[in-house]
C-alpha cells in the first residue's frame, strides 16, 4: 500500500458538463500466527540515521568531485494486512511488514545541482527490518555511497548539456532547490497510528469481512467474476536531513475494493466496483451498510446487461456522487502542480509528458466562476459532515510543513502546489512534495476542497440538464461512476448552449485518452433509464470552464 493517500475531498457537488461520448460495441512475509514485531531497540533507527548523515557530510567525496551539499534519509516502516475473497471464499489472507530507505543526496549547489534531470531522482532500498544499529548502519552507509556516485554521473551529464545550450526561458538564476526552514514533528504512537495495531487480529478481522461481503455475489449468477480486496496498513515515517530536519510520525488507512464483472449477450463485457475506506477498522461502516452498497452494485450489474446501447453524439451530461469528485480530480486535481519536468541531455527541453497542464496558466481562467473556492488543505483531517480526509499530514516528502494553499478563485488560477524544486512564479515550496514508496517527491494534492456557489437541489440539476439538452436537440445522461485505475478491477442560454456543445466528436489520435463511465442513466422524458457502453471523449482540464450547474 501507498503510505500517502492521495484523496479529494468527499464532494457533494454535481457537475453540469457537456462532452463528446460514442457508444462502445513488497514486502516480506510474515507468518500469520507468529507474534507482531515488537521494536526493542527504537533509538537505534534515528541513531543509524544521524550518524551517518554526520559522517557522509563531513567525510564522503571522491577525488577532486565535490561533497554533497544536502542528505536526507526517509525509512518507511509498513506493517499491512490483506484479506481476500470470491464468492464467500478465502483466497488470500497476508501479513507483510518491510521497511524501505528512500535516500535523496544531492552534489554541486543549490543553483545547479544533480536534480531536475534525465536519470536524478532519489533512490530506494530495502532494509532490515530489525532494529538493529550496526546492519541499519551498514546498509545506509552502501545506499549513501551508490547515490553518491549515481549522483556525480548525472551532474557531469547535466553540465555538459547545460554548456552545450542556451537556455530558452532564461531560467538558469532560478535554481534547483529552494532553502526552507527545516521541520520537527514527532507524534506520539498513540495519536499519530491511532491506538495499537496487532496485525494478526486485523487478518481474521478483514478476511471475515472479505468472505461476508464477497457472500452477496453468490446471489446473482449473471456475475461472472468478482473480488473483494481488503487492506489495513500502518506506516511510520522517520525522516532526517542534513538541514537539521527530523519528522517521526504515523499514519493508518483502511480500504476495502468491492469489484465484479458481468458479460453482456452481445459480447460487451462490464464491471463495476463499490470502495470503502476507514482510517481504522473500528471506524469503518456497519458491515450490513456495507452490504447493503455491495447488493445495490451487484443488482445495477446484472440490470447492465440487458441495458441499451448509449448512443453516439454530443449532449449535457451531469455528473454526481463518486462521479463528481472523479472528474474534479481527473480535470484539476491532478493538473495544479508546479513542479518544474526534467530536463533531458538530447534537447534540453523538458520532458512535457510530467507537465501540468495548468502550470503556465497562473493568473488565468481555468475553470466556472461557479467553482467559487479551490484550496489544498493538507492540515484539515475531517471534512464539513465529518468524513475522514486521507491525504491529512503536517510535513511533506521533502521535510516541509505542510500549508493551507489557495489555488483557485472564483474560476481564476492564482496559485499552483510546489515541492522545492523552484518555478519562475514560485521559487519556494509550499509543503505539497508527495511521493509513494518507490516514487521520488513531487507536487501533489493532500486535501482538495473545492467549493460551490449557487448550488442548486437535485431536481433542479436535472431540469437545467434537459432545459439543456431540449435546446439543442441532443440526449442528456447522468454519470454516477467513472473507472478507476487505482482499484484492482476497476478498470477506467444559447452562449451557454455553444460552449456546451464545442467539444465535438472522436478525441483522435491527438487527443486526450476518452473517459470511460461504469455507470451512466440517460434521461429521456423525466425517466432515468440504464444504458451502457458509453465513453467520453475530449475532456481536459478547460472543460472546467464549461460547467453551467453545481450542486
Amino acid at each position: 500500500m501507498k503510505r500517502h493517500r492521495r484523496s479529494v475531498s468527499s464532494f457533494s457537488l454535481l457537475a453540469l458538463a457537456t462532452v463528446a461520448f460514442a457508444a462502445l460495441g513488497a514486502g516480506k512475509p510474515v507468518d500469520i500466527d507468529a507474534e507482531p514485531r515488537v521494536e526493542i531497540n527504537d533509538g537505534a533507527v534515528r541513531k543509524a540515521m544521524q550518524d551517518e548523515l554526520s559522517r557522509s557530510m563531513s567525510d564522503l567525496r571522491l577525488g577532486d568531485e565535490p561533497r554533497p551539499y544536502y542528505l536526507a534519509y526517509t525509512i518507511s516502516d509498513i506493517d499491512q494486512v490483506l484479506a481476500s475473497a470470491t464468492f464467500g471464499a478465502p483466497t488470500a489472507a497476508h501479513h507483510y511488514a518491510s521497511r524501505v530507505l528512500r535516500t535523496d543526496l544531492r552534489v554541486g549547489d543549490a543553483v545547479f545541482d544533480n536534480s531536475n534531470f534525465e536519470g536524478s531522482g532519489a533512490r530506494f532500498a530495502s532494509l532490515p527490518i530489525e532494529d538493529d544499529y550496526a546492519a541499519l548502519r551498514r546498509e545506509l552507509w552502501m545506499r549513501t555511497d551508490e547515490a553518491y556516485k549515481g549522483g556525480l554521473e548525472v551532474l557531469a551529464r547535466k553540465r555538459a548539456a547545460a554548456a552545450s545550450q542556451a537556455s530558452a526561458e532564461g531560467d538558469g538564476t532560478l535554481g534547483d532547490f529552494s532553502q526552507e526552514e527545516p521541520a520537527h514533528i514527532e507524534l506520539p504512537a498513540a495519536s499519530a497510528s491511532g491506538g495499537h495495531s496487532d496485525g494478526n487480529g486485523d487478518v481474521v478481522m478483514l478476511r471475515k469481512l472479505a468472505v461476508r461481503l464477497s457472500a452477496v455475489f453468490r446471489d446473482f449468477p449473471l456475475i461472472v467474476g468478482s473480488r473483494v480486496t481488503a487492506t489495513a496498513a500502518v506506516v511510520r515515517r522517520r525522516m532526517a536531513s542534513s538541514e537539521g530536519t527530523f519528522i517521526d510520525d504515523r499514519q493508518r488507512t483502511v480500504r476495502i475494493d468491492v469489484t465484479a464483472e458481468a458479460q453482456a449477450d452481445d459480447g460487451m463485457k462490464l464491471h463495476s466496483f463499490v470502495p470503502f475506506s476507514a482510517l481504522t477498522l473500528a471506524t469503518l461502516p456497519a458491515a450490513s451498510e456495507m452490504e447493503t452498497a455491495v447488493r445495490a452494485m451487484a443488482t445495477e450489474l446484472t440490470a447492465m446487461r440487458t441495458a441499451p446501447v448509449a448512443d453516439s453524439g454530443s449532449g449535457p451530461v451531469l455528473f454526481e456522487g463518486l462521479a463528481a469528485g472523479q472528474i474534479l480530480k481527473l480535470l484539476l486535481a491532478d493538473n495544479l502542480a508546479g513542479t518544474p519536468p526534467p530536463k533531458t541531455a538530447a534537447a534540453g527541453s523538458e520532458e512535457r509528458s510530467e507537465q501540468s497542464e495548468l502550470a503556465n496558466k497562473l493568473g488565468q481562467k481555468v475553470a466556472s466562476p461557479l467553482l467559487s473556492s479551490v484550496v489544498d488543505d493538507p492540515l484539515q483531517e475531517s471534512g464539513p459532515g465529518k468524513q475522514t480526509l486521507f491525504g491529512a499530514y503536517r510535513a511533506d516528502d521533502e521535510g516541509v510543513p505542510a500549508r493551507r494553499v489557495s489555488l483557485v478563485e472564483s474560476g481564476l488560477l492564482r496559485s499552483l502546489l510546489m515541492s522545492r524544486t523552484p518555478r519562475k512564479e514560485i521559487l519556494h515550496s509550499n509543503g505539497h512534495a508527495r511521493g509513494s514508496r518507490f516514487t521520488s517527491p513531487r507536487a501533489h494534492i493532500g486535501n482538495l476542497i473545492v467549493t460551490a456557489k449557487g448550488g442548486r437541489s437535485r431536481p433542479a440539476l436535472l431540469a437545467q440538464l434537459a432545459k439543456i439538452a431540449k435546446g439543442g436537440g441532443v440526449t442528456p445522461y447522468v454519470v454516477r461512476l467513472l473507472e478507476d485505475p487505482n482499484v484492482a478491477g476497476g478498470g477506467s442560454s444559447g452562449d451557454d448552449l455553444t460552449a456546451l456543445l464545442s467539444f465535438g466528436m472522436g478525441a483522435g489520435s491527438h487527443g486526450p485518452p476518452p473517459v470511460h463511465p461504469l455507470v451512466v442513466y440517460r434521461v429521456k422524458d423525466g425517466k432515468e433509464i440504464l444504458v451502457r457502453g458509453l465513453t467520453l471523449e475530449n475532456l481536459l482540464p478547460r472543460s472546467l470552464k464549461d460547467v453551467v450547474a453545481v450542486g
